[in-house]
């Protein structure tokens, strides 16, 4: 067991919903973090518990996040831990501090609106057979868009099939769920987003998010989702609505994201996909298209080198599998984290602290 350590502040009065918790992994953002959490006191559902977990260098996002407990009346149990740095691992770190039967995971840059949390434990409650295991919520600022100029391309090239927003191809994308217009109830999908999702309690004690995946970890949400969804059913929540504002803070530099895409992509291809020789060759083909991409964005728009950079990391990332391919064994699932938590006082505005027992999972 890794210990680490936080503190709590309870909410005095019964929550609204006790059995749901909601675990928000953050990284250099105490702005985006404390904008979430007054976000959340002003909802007419929150969960009962909320759980930051840290994976910041400094003490910004601690002391925002302790400053913010000791002036509002939260209607939740609000929890903070500090942690290594790694979006996956905090996740996990925040399933272990956690004790709802439901587990939320929000981006630190999204906020919920009223009914989020209450119907995305209906979907759960009101399933009788308890076949799903993950609900994702609808991200409405990002709904009922048009398909981005690089995916036409793609298609135009028949280096993807078109197929059902929310489901992973064998050429080893995903289609973008970003095209669907709002809609209510319930759809079934193969791929929930880690920023905006809740799983039953039971599925993460059989999965948790991969270690192979570290620092921003882009594409752990789709391993996860095929992972888990081997079992359960994944569906997306029409009427649990949130909004994403892509905070810029605490992303990689533009090769290292671009490298860290590929090998990434290349790892949940190579461990979920059954590809024929045709998706094959446009698993590779499309890295390749992705590149070249970027180089033509850049002599569109040479002010900034960025897509230029992000190429090069492309480049690196496609070399790297084909020399050294990333190689991951997935341990069982089970508890890791052993969290001792300092207590603020109910009611306190001053700071005051007593010891607290370590805070231990339902």
């Amino acid at each position: 067991m890794t210990p680490l350590t936080g503190f709590r502040k309870a909410w005095a009065s019964r929550p609204e919903l006790p059995d749901c918790s909601l675990v928000v992994a953050t990284y250099e953002r105490p702005v985006a973090t404390v904008t979430l959490l007054a976000a959340l006191n002003e909802m007419a559902d929150p969960p009962g518990e909320v759980v930051v977990v840290d994976g910041s260098s400094g003490r910004d996002t601690e002391r925002a996040v302790r400053d913010w407990s000791l002036t509002a009346g939260s209607p939740f149990d609000l929890i903070y831990v500090r942690s290594p740095a790694g979006l996956t691992l905090q996740r996990n770190v925040g399933v272990d501090a956690s004790a709802g039967a439901f587990v939320f995971f929000l981006d630190d840059d999204c906020v919920p609106h009223d009914g989020y949390f209450r119907e995305i434990r209906r979907a759960f409650v009101e399933d009788a057979s308890r076949q799903i295991g993950a609900v994702a919520g609808a991200i409405i600022n990002e709904m009922n868009k048009r398909l981005s100029g690089r995916w036409r391309a793609r298609l135009a090239l028949r280096l993807a099939e078109r197929g059902e927003p929310g489901s992973y191809l064998s050429s080893g994308v995903s289609v973008p769920a970003s095209t669907v217009a709002p809609f209510t109830g319930l759809r079934h999908v193969q791929v929930v987003p880690g920023g905006a999702v809740a799983y039953r309690r039971e599925v993460l004690n059989e999965c948790r998010f991969s270690l192979f995946f570290s620092g921003y970890a882009q594409g752990e949400d789709l391993e996860m989702s095929l992972r888990a969804g081997a079992r359960w059913k994944l569906v997306w929540c029409g009427d649990a609505h949130v909004s994403h504002f892509h905070a810029v803070e605490g992303r990689p530099a533009s090769v290292a994201k671009g490298r860290m895409e590929v090998r990434n992509r290349y790892f949940i291809w190579k461990r979920h996909a059954a590809p024929s020789r045709l998706d094959r060759f446009r698993f590779w083909a499309d890295l390749a298209y992705g590149a070249v991409y970027d180089v033509a964005t850049f002599a569109s728009d040479p002010r900034s080198s960025s897509p230029l950079r992000h190429a090069w990391g492309v480049v690196r990332g496609l070399a790297s599998c084909l020399t050294a391919p990333p190689r991951y064994i997935e341990p069982k699932a089970q508890r890791e984290y052993d969290v001792a938590l300092e207590t603020l006082a109910p009611g306190s505005t001053r700071g005051r602290t007593v010891p607290a027992a370590p805070h231990t999972a339902a």
